[in-house]
């Protein structure tokens, strides 16, 4: 099974068992990388908060700065 079907079926199971998605941020690191090395880390982490190996939280602070789109464009 492919990388991508594995997170898929992770985030979307056919049997719902009470689990849902609320909204899930991912944010771009310094390196880039592949599709497959990207799906592997995050079901990496799905399967370390549901084996109990890591804590999940149901918030997330957000403190950022607001930067008009303008502004950003022309950082790029």
């Amino acid at each position: 099974m492919k990388e991508i079907d594995r997170l898929a079926a992770l985030l979307f199971p056919m049997e719902n068992n009470g689990s849902r998605v609320l909204d899930l941020k991912f944010f771009p690191g310094e390196e880039p990388v592949t599709v497959d090395e990207f799906c592997r880390e995050v079901h990496a982490g799905f399967v370390q908060v549901d084996s109990g190996q890591s804590v999940s939280s149901t918030t997330f602070p957000e403190d950022l700065t607001q930067v008009s789109v303008d502004r950003f464009i022309s950082a790029m």
